[in-house]
């Protein structure tokens, strides 16, 4: 069995791979995983993110992204304009550009799914990203 395949033509490419093939990034302290890249998908981003017990993403905005969080397993706290909300394996948040909010994990990993349009990290690795405790603009490493 490959573990990564992809294929071109000159109509479309496709590819199937793990989680782990997708790029890696770091973005204030926590790995994320670049799921859409090389995907065809244009101005559309989408990173796959473990936010490990009891660590929180602090709350931020996006100035253009708009994002919908899927949580694929765990729980804890979506903490969005300054109130928190309850969220499980399941959750899914949908956040307009402008809207604060921020993660938190209870006392097990939450795994995410976060997919934006346009993409919060461009092909520059900058981010669309702004932390409101000191109103900072966030950094991504690449890994």
């Amino acid at each position: 069995m490959q573990p990564y395949k992809t294929e071109t033509n000159d109509d479309n490419s496709w590819s199937v791979r793990q989680i782990e093939d997708s790029p890696e990034l770091t973005l204030e302290g926590f790995k994320m995983f670049r799921v859409l890249e090389d995907s065809g998908f244009k101005n559309m981003g989408c990173e796959f993110v473990v936010i490990e017990p009891k660590k929180i993403l602090d709350p931020h905005h996006h100035k253009k992204g708009h994002a919908i969080i899927l949580v694929l397993s765990g729980h804890g706290f979506a903490l969005i304009n300054k109130k928190k909300y309850k969220i499980k394996k399941h959750s899914v948040l949908n956040i307009p550009p402008g809207v604060e909010h921020g993660l938190e994990a209870g006392d097990e990993n939450l795994v995410v799914y976060g997919f934006q349009h346009p993409a919060i990290i461009d092909e520059n690795n900058d981010a669309d990203i702004y932390f409101t405790k000191d109103n900072r603009k966030g950094e991504v490493v690449i890994d």
